[in-house]
């Protein structure tokens, strides 16, 4: 364990700006493979199958994360945004037009204008 910090504190950062990113989603993939299982045991012990939101809401984030590639970042995260609220109880049509387009455009905005962080668009000119 600590040949493990002393290497961190050697370590001089990382090589690229997509460590940090890669080392969190994989710390939250973690995770989220862990409530996985728990709700898998638990669905074994009771011999029922009920729909969580958590198995729903992973392949649709999984979806998203390919769609990414071909209709770039806005337009793929829209409907996973929509049934985000969906799952959290949020029906009502205009707030959760709203809502949509508040969060995955406020994402955008952030990540494109604030962060500097360019993401993967659908037209070549960068509308989107």
């Amino acid at each position: 364990m600590l040949g493990v910090v002393l290497a961190f504190h050697a370590w001089s950062g990382p090589s690229d700006a997509m460590l940090v990113p890669r080392i969190v989603l994989t710390l939250w993939s973690g995770v989220a493979l862990a409530i996985t299982l728990v709700e898998l045991s638990r669905v074994t012990g009771t011999g029922s199958w009920p729909l969580s939101t958590l198995p729903v809401l992973m392949g649709a984030v999984l979806i998203a994360a390919i769609a990414v590639a071909s209709l770039g970042f806005l337009l793929a995260s829209l409907p996973l945004v929509a049934l985000t609220l969906w799952l959290f109880r949020l029906h009502r049509p205009l707030p959760m037009a709203l809502g949509t387009l508040v969060i995955a455009g406020g994402l955008w905005f952030l990540f494109h204008h604030v962060l500097l962080i360019r993401l993967p668009t659908l037209l070549t000119s960068g509308a989107l």
